[in-house]
């Protein structure tokens, strides 16, 4: 938090649950200022979160194809 607030970011906070984080995304809507907020996770996932079935290479050179498609 100290990072963004030496880059200019005016609105600095912290959050860790989703009513906190709601009232923090409004109150940032209003202040109209660059905002930074900090969302504290915890390391655990659903049981029912599916998983990757690219790696990260693969990922890359589908998103170059694509990329290189649009031109």
């Amino acid at each position: 938090m100290i990072i963004a607030k030496a880059c200019g970011c005016l609105n600095v906070v912290c959050v860790d649950n989703f009513n906190d984080l709601d009232k923090e995304l409004e109150k940032a809507k209003v202040k109209n200022k660059l905002s930074f907020i900090e969302v504290k996770c915890s390391i655990s996932a659903r049981d029912d979160l599916g998983r990757p079935t690219t790696t990260a290479l693969e990922n890359k050179e589908n998103f170059m194809d694509y990329i290189e498609k649009l031109k």
